[in-house]
């Protein structure tokens, strides 16, 4: 339960950086897309930097300064796509996507569903694809939204919680994991601007040692729209 909580406040902390970092970038008055991206590149490689130092208050450091960057890869989005989101609408989409976290989790609670935790989390992800896509359809916001980039973020962290740990430096060390994700976002961003909206891909993954965060485990250590929701 413990490992809920911690997974959840540390989403939700993430995102209340992104998107105050987000909302004061745009204060840089950069209006050149290239520019902001190569920033925030240049953040997560700093990031990449602190994560490979053995310290786990490095780790640590490396988390938020992944956040930072997700907040400025963020802007630079909302400079190519001309977004100027509000402060609060941008903490309202935040808290949409820690909601989504917390309704993944509270389902464990019942001892069905957590002995059936692959199943579980399968059915849930493939509902969430198929409610995200009912929402663009019926509104005009675009597929790589920010709503979108926030639902990755928070699968990462879905996917990071799903594995073992054994004491708190494990925990970190699953949840800097979960904070790749950004790169993930970063990818995203980049080919819809290389590549306009169109999108023809078809990605593959395949998850080993996957089980719930509330079950013990042995680890082995090793047109445009105004408002981008």
């Amino acid at each position: 339960m413990k490992r809920l909580f911690h997974t959840i406040l540390a989403s939700a902390l993430f995102l209340a950086l992104c998107y105050v970092v987000g909302y004061c970038a745009y204060f840089f008055n950069i209006k050149n897309f290239w520019i902001m991206f190569a920033i925030a590149s240049a953040v997560f490689v700093l990031g990449v930097i602190f994560a490979l130092v053995k310290r786990t208050s490095c780790k640590v450091i490396a988390f938020f300064v992944n956040a930072v960057a997700m907040g400025l890869y963020i802007q630079s989005w909302y400079i190519y796509r001309g977004f100027e989101n509000s402060l609060w609408l941008m903490l309202a989409v935040s808290a949409v996507a820690v909601a989504y976290l917390v309704l993944f989790f509270l389902p464990l609670l019942i001892p069905f569903v957590n002995r059936h935790y692959g199943w579980y989390a399968a059915v849930f992800v493939v509902l969430s694809l198929v409610g995200y896509v009912l929402l663009l359809c019926l509104t005009q916001t675009t597929w790589v939204s920010t709503l979108g980039y926030y639902g990755i973020l928070q699968l990462g962290f879905v996917l990071g919680c799903s594995f073992s740990c054994n004491d708190v430096d494990d925990e970190i060390h699953a949840l800097l994991a979960s904070s790749y994700s950004v790169a993930v976002c970063a990818v995203l961003i980049l080919l819809t601007v290389l590549g306009g909206d169109g999108c023809d891909c078809a990605d593959g993954c395949s998850v080993g040692d996957v089980g719930s965060p509330l079950q013990r485990k042995e680890v082995q250590k090793a047109p445009k729209s105004k408002h981008g929701l």
